[in-house]
């Protein structure tokens, strides 16, 4: 299995990381430092390409410009996309086969998906071009990071070993990026001692991660009275809330590096050296669309030709800024990434609450706290504890949930051995069966 694996990781990073991905990279690193005129030129140049392609190659688009009687010239600037109508999940579902250039696909090609948190997983054809520059884009932050390819531990939503292996170890060597891959899945409690001993002994330099797997890995840590310092830490795919933060870079004497993406690929934002968050432009087109619930991002390929999406709305919601930034950047700025808006807690008054992270704030002896709703006007809270949560701290959680839901509210507090994680390998802080039971 070893030597298998091995060959895995080596036919990734061949794939991943060719000729491709160093021109690919070399033109990013050149395009971070242009201006806004520049950055917009090669927005339009790379814009037109990818219309002319869509018009003769993918049949939606075919069907849509010549019903909106549109053809390539129509589009010269980034502005002329207001000509098309947004499309979402829905649209992609309903015209998937007609949304794919066929021309374009081949062995080289992946088909990536959503994690269907919202009730309907949708997949995503990416090309080899596409999948090269998604890459770069990550290097190219990380690089930013001072990250030039140092030794590292992976704590994601990867299968490194079987749900059902009990014993250590939970981990993999992939020699090709000098990378501990470890299994989010088995950290827990019980085997926290054992991921410890692994981590000190591969001595690495940077720690690739979810927030909600950095900040467990990081409260066994503290619980241990183990310390360890890593040169940095990046994380992606979760939201990243200032506490959750502040902990882990307090404990590993860290700085914390965030990225945002989807699966979509149609947006990015990556945290600079001086701490903003800006949208990559030369990435993708972004609107930021004002909603009730914040600016949301709407995004349109640049590189994928396989499957490309044009003003696809992300249900990712943002709240910007208009300022400038010490790094230096002209990518725009982003103050906070709220997030996709669809977990919600339903009070017995009717109110839907969506934000729950402050309500464990505070007690200690809490690892892991998720929500899970099956009835209205009842709330169940299960819980990882480090093995000293006392009955003051079950009353202190309760009060907290009364105080932040509804004084109506049935509480139970369920403590439990582990909470398995959703799609993906992601931590779902909210679970509301609601729709599914009535």
């Amino acid at each position: 299995m070893a030597p298998f694996f091995e060959l895995q990781g080596w036919v990734k990073k061949v794939y991943r990381q060719g000729p491709i991905f160093s021109e690919y990279l070399r033109r990013l690193e050149r395009s971070a430092n242009y201006g806004p005129d520049r950055l917009r030129r090669l927005q339009n140049i790379q814009l037109k390409k990818i219309i002319h392609h869509c018009y003769f190659n993918v049949p939606y688009y075919r069907d849509l410009f010549r019903a909106l009687k549109l053809t390539p010239q129509s589009f010269q600037t980034v502005d002329d996309l207001q000509k098309i109508p947004m499309m979402d999940k829905s649209t992609v579902i309903d015209n998937y086969e007609k949304l794919v250039a066929w021309k374009r696909k081949n062995i080289l090609c992946r088909v990536g998906s959503t994690s269907g948190s919202t009730g309907r997983p949708t997949a995503f054809f990416r090309d080899y071009e596409s999948i090269n520059f998604e890459n770069a884009s990550v290097w190219r932050h990380w690089r930013q990071a001072g990250d030039f390819g140092k030794k590292r531990v992976t704590l994601r939503g990867e299968i490194i070993v079987p749900a059902k292996q009990a014993s250590p170890p939970f981990w993999k060597y992939n020699s090709a990026n000098r990378e501990l891959l470890m299994s989010g899945y088995h950290l827990s409690p019980d085997n926290a001692p054992s991921y410890i001993h692994a981590l000190l002994a591969f001595e690495p330099k940077v720690l690739y991660c979810y927030p909600s797997t950095a900040y467990l890995l990081a409260k066994f840590f503290k619980y241990s009275a183990k310390q360890y310092c890593f040169d940095s830490i990046f994380t992606s795919s979760e939201s990243l809330e200032p506490d959750i933060r502040a902990f882990i870079e307090e404990t590993f004497e860290s700085r914390i590096y965030d990225w945002y993406g989807q699966a979509e690929r149609v947006a990015a934002i990556a945290q600079c050296p001086s701490g903003q968050y800006h949208i990559q432009e030369d990435y993708s087109i972004v609107e930021l669309i004002k909603t009730s619930c914040g600016d949301e991002l709407v995004g349109t390929h640049l590189y994928n030709f396989v499957m490309p999406l044009l003003r696809y709305r992300t249900n990712d919601y943002v709240t910007s800024l208009s300022e400038n930034c010490s790094c230096g950047s002209a990518f725009r700025i982003v103050a906070k990434i709220l997030g996709r808006n669809y977990g919600y807690i339903l009070t017995p008054e009717g109110y839907r609450i969506s934000i729950m992270n402050h309500i464990p704030r505070g007690i200690d002896n809490l690892l892991e706290t998720q929500f899970c709703q099956e009835k209205q006007g009842e709330l169940i809270i299960n819980i990882l504890t480090n093995g000293k949560f006392s009955e003051q701290d079950r009353k202190r959680l309760v009060q907290n949930t009364l105080a932040h839901t509804s004084p109506r509210m049935r509480v139970i507090v369920k403590e439990v051995d582990g909470i398995p994680r959703g799609p993906n390998g992601k931590f779902v802080s909210i679970i509301n069966k609601l729709e599914a039971v009535n």
